[in-house]
């Protein structure tokens, strides 16, 4: 019976290979990033006649075996399909200052006020925020920002809230105003709750998957508080990607040395994981797919514990798919399963959530991963070190993103980053091993490896902050000129794989 399932699946997954599923998701993600470029969406009217135009074709391309013609119409699907997110947002009529009566689910606590979440709280940094899947009283249907509520929820409690509707402010967030800020996050407004206006319906199961990774959350924040708070500051930032305790003059050395990337929790965070369960299971001796099946639940338990933000959840699901397809390919790490698993990665993200097409974290999440997969092996070219190369690969993509939305270009970065992401890594590892410690009493003993390593971290990038020409503060680029840098960028990576491929040449035997 086994034997049989994986029989079909891989047959399945071969079939998933195909060169047109792939290049049908890739079009389709294009047509969202089109579309949230341009900020704009194609109206709901226009979806089922495309529909319909798609099914003609699709029969055309059946009956004449020409598949390919399916391709622009997946990348006017994916311009429909973002049109659909905004009109959903946009369809939220009540006005600011009018009262409001939701009721729904909590899906994420904020711990903190942050960005125009300040600016919408009378008390920043008192009470609590959290988002709600909520359903409003006319059948308006959502996410909501519910700022300044006086007691904290848990995620999966359903409330009833009575508040009001706040007047979004005149402010500018990663190069976005507050109406598309509040769109990258699928937020249909900001509500702040009247006194006793927050009722509890049911609460959360105590067993629910997004409980248990809040509460481990919680656990180890408790665990780390006789830590000096610089540490707590940075093990939060680094393991959790939770920045609320950094100072400005922290998060400033930060993007000055180009590492601020190690504080949003993303693909090498992942990585470290899946490196710890694997160590773990490699001692059990388990069998190969049983290997992956315990990996694969290591992964989605830290994905809840951090929070499902957009680089978690693409590391995740890359993780999940690569791990499969090396298992149904008998163990052959194929290059094409990265690729096809960022594909994938991408496709279901924006299926689900196609405003995030844009934002800063997605955007910095995907093309690092796709640098370190497409470009590293030619970056080693220059470099004899895998790390540097890896570090090169990276930074040299993301560098427009970086200077696009946070004004800053990082020189020293390219030679930190790499290693610091190494000891970054042990913080992870020190972290995850907190966990099941912080339940008797013994957390201590690894958090304060975590936090003296992180402080050191932190200590060197201070130093080589302060050097001169350690980075440089640019202008917002236009899409021509980030157009012209990955033209750039791409001849030059075609130019080393000619000298990769002369130099193979000249080493194959005659």
């Amino acid at each position: 019976m086994a034997a049989r399932v994986k029989r079909l699946l891989f047959a399945a997954y071969a079939m998933a290979e195909v060169y047109f599923i792939w290049a049908a998701m890739l079009c389709f993600v294009l047509g969202i990033v089109l579309a949230e470029a341009l900020q704009s969406g194609l109206p709901e009217v226009w979806l089922w006649p495309l529909v319909g135009l798609t099914g003609l074709f699709g029969l055309a391309a059946l009956l004449r075996n020409r598949p390919v013609w399916l391709l622009p119409l997946f990348l006017l699907l994916g311009l429909v399909w973002s049109g659909l997110a905004q009109e959903r947002l946009n369809s939220f009529a009540v006005p600011p200052g009018e009262a409001l009566f939701v009721q729904g689910c909590v899906v994420e606590v904020l711990s903190h006020e942050q960005n125009v979440f300040a600016q919408l709280a009378e008390t920043p940094r008192r009470g609590c925020s959290f988002i709600m899947q909520a359903e409003e009283q006319n059948g308006w249907r959502g996410r909501l920002l519910i700022v300044s509520s006086p007691v904290t929820p848990r995620v999966g409690d359903r409330l009833r809230v009575c508040g009001l509707v706040n007047q979004l402010p005149e402010r500018y967030n990663f190069a976005l105003d507050s109406s598309r800020y509040f769109y990258s996050q699928s937020l249909g407004a900001a509500v702040r709750p009247v006194p006793q206006g927050i009722s509890l319906l049911r609460p959360a199961a105590v067993y629910a998957p997004q409980s248990l990774g809040q509460d481990m959350r919680e656990r180890v924040f408790q665990s780390m508080a006789i830590l000096p708070s610089e540490q707590q500051a940075l093990l939060r930032g680094i393991g959790f990607g939770d920045t609320s305790m950094l100072t400005n003059g922290q998060s400033g050395v930060l993007a000055q040395t180009g590492i601020m990337h190690v504080f949003a929790v993303s693909g090498l965070h992942i990585g470290y994981v899946v490196l710890l369960g694997g160590w773990l299971l490699a001692i059990l001796r388990v069998p190969r797919w049983l290997h992956f099946v315990g990996t694969a639940l290591l992964v989605i338990f830290f994905a809840l514990v951090v929070g499902p933000t957009a680089s978690v959840l693409r590391a995740t699901v890359m993780t999940l798919v690569g791990g499969l397809g090396t298992i149904l390919a008998n163990g052959r790490a194929e290059g094409r399963h990265s690729v096809c698993s960022l594909v994938l990665a991408a496709f279901l993200l924006l299926l689900w959530r196609s405003n995030w097409a844009l934002q800063p974290g997605f955007l910095l999440s995907f093309a690092a991963t796709a640098g370190i997969v497409c470009t590293a092996e030619y970056w080693r070219q220059l470099v004899p070190s895998t790390i540097l190369s890896i570090g090169l690969a990276a930074q040299f993509m993301i560098m427009p993103i970086l200077a696009y939305f946070f004004n800053t270009i990082s020189l020293v970065g390219l030679l930190l980053s790499p290693f610091l992401a190494c000891a970054a890594g042990l913080v992870v590892i020190l972290l995850l091993l907190a966990m099941p410690l912080s339940f008797c009493g013994l957390a201590y003993v690894p958090l304060a490896g975590a936090g003296w390593l992180a402080e050191m971290m932190y200590k060197l990038a201070a130093l080589l902050a302060g050097l001169p020409g350690a980075f440089v503060y640019t202008l917002r680029p236009g899409w021509s000129a980030i157009i012209i840098y990955y033209a750039l960028l791409l001849a030059a990576l075609y130019c080393l794989a000619q000298v990769k491929k002369s130099n193979r040449a000249e080493l194959k035997p005659y």
